[in-house]
């Protein structure tokens, strides 16, 4: 920014000058050539031609902007028409000072943030105006930046050019002495100290974040339609071709302001057709653990359905196992593995204990030290008293170790056929072992699904 130069801007303002006149008369001039020479048609184009040459001129050009459009339009990156059409409240232009705390996100996190305008739509070539790049500066930032770079540059004379200077830094700074709210505005009474015994509290007013959300959304677009995430995703089920990652953005939602004439509300607005992308605000979603079920003619707890319950913990262990290797760090992610299949076994034993009726298992066909094991509540029940007995003297719990470890040598061998040889006694010994442990503490603390 330090290096433009007032001959800079110049060229830039008389490039874009020149830019939007050519727009003009190029369909006039085409209207011209077929026009009857000395025709009313053709002295009325001339006349158009004539009146866009003068519009466009540099010093008539700055001077309807300065002392006509600056009054019609109103900038901000906050702005009060987002919250409801008809405010008539000031827009804001945020300049943070400071940056927010991590994990949270506000117009503060935006590097260069857009700036929104609404009024009079005759009024809006002074936005477009404001947009005009100036070695990759807009000219909107070098107003605000009071930039040596302007003097002069607005108009010839050095006085009036630093009254439109003014004026256009007023307009976009959104200055006013006393900014004005509107009926149709909300309103937020925030307490002071002692607020109700002093009635004392600050009157907050919420704009709408344009800026922010203009930057929100076209992050997402780029996201979702640019053509190299459509390649990325199109190209995702091909084998031939290099798979690059790419961003998914699901579950939003949209929440369209200004009906059908979104340019009421704002510049941005309109360009974004009244569209406001709302990203997933909901609690976390957690697996139901009452998905899990147990058939009546199953006759083990340990089957299909809780490997199922328990795929990351194996798939974990599984990727241990295909690591081939035996140093320290993969005995222990293979021990954490096995600490996560267990938690997760003793979690669906848990929600069947606690939530099967009383006696529940005598309908079952699991084989007895399972219904011993998962039907405790049985045991108080008239008539159990054999139940009560065998479940009393533990032996079960053998079973239990017994059936867990060949429950998960057998998946082993299933996952891993051309090594199934290596999963022996000694695997199965390992397994038990670690059940035992896992039984043992939780009798020791009185709790749990062994107490």
């Amino acid at each position: 920014m330090e290096s433009i130069t007032r001959d800079d801007v110049i060229q830039a303002i008389d490039q874009y000058l020149s830019e939007q006149l050519q727009s003009k008369l190029e369909p006039e001039q085409k209207k011209l050539d077929k026009a009857e020479p000395g025709s009313d048609q053709a002295q009325k184009i001339s006349d158009k031609i004539t009146d866009f040459i003068n519009r466009y001129d540099r010093a008539n050009w700055m001077e309807t902007l300065a002392n006509k459009y600056t009054g019609q339009i109103k900038f901000g990156t906050h702005i009060s028409k987002g919250v409801h059409p008809d405010s008539k409240g000031d827009n804001i232009n945020f300049r943070p000072s400071s940056t927010l705390p991590a994990g949270i996100v506000g117009t503060q996190c935006l590097s260069a943030s857009a700036l929104d305008a609404n009024g009079n739509a005759a009024a809006l070539p002074l936005v477009a105006f404001f947009n005009i790049s100036v070695k990759g500066v807009l000219l909107r930032d070098l107003i605000l930046a009071h930039h040596r770079g302007l003097e002069r540059t607005f108009a010839t004379d050095p006085t009036l050019s630093a009254q439109y200077q003014q004026k256009f830094y007023s307009s976009l700074a959104a200055q006013t002495d006393s900014p004005t709210t509107s009926g149709r505005n909300k309103q937020l009474l925030w307490p002071r100290n002692n607020a109700i015994a002093d009635d004392s509290y600050h009157c907050l007013v919420p704009l709408h974040p344009s800026a922010l959300i203009n930057n929100v959304s076209g992050t997402i677009y780029s996201k979702r339609f640019s053509e190299e995430y459509k390649n990325a995703r199109d190209n995702r089920k091909k084998k031939s071709v290099e798979q690059k990652a790419y961003v998914s953005v699901i579950s939003l939602a949209a929440l369209k302001i200004g009906g059908s004439n979104p340019q009421n509300i704002s510049s941005l607005t309109s360009k974004q057709r009244g569209v406001n992308l709302l990203l997933e605000s909901l609690p976390p979603t957690y697996s139901r653990q009452q998905d899990f079920s147990l058939s009546k003619r199953q006759e083990s707890f340990f089957s299909k359905s809780l490997a199922y319950h328990c795929y990351e913990a194996l798939q974990m262990l599984y990727a241990v196992i295909e690591a081939a290797d035996s140093n320290k760090d993969i005995r222990d992610q293979r021990k954490e593995a096995l600490g996560l299949i267990l938690g997760q076994i003793l979690q669906m034993a848990a929600y069947v204990q606690q939530s099967f009726p009383a006696g529940w298992s005598e309908k079952y066909q699991l084989k007895m030290a399972h219904k011993l094991w998962l039907d405790p509540l049985r045991a108080n029940q008239e008539g159990q008293t054999a139940f009560k007995q065998q479940r009393e003297r533990g032996e079960w719990v053998q079973s239990v170790m017994q059936d867990f470890a060949l429950w998960l040598n057998n998946l082993l061998q299933t996952r891993f056929k051309k090594q199934a040889t290596d999963f022996d006694d000694v695997e199965f010994r390992e397994w038990r072992r670690e059940m035992e442990a896992t039984i043992k503490a939780s009798q020791r603390n009185n709790a749990g699904v062994f107490s």
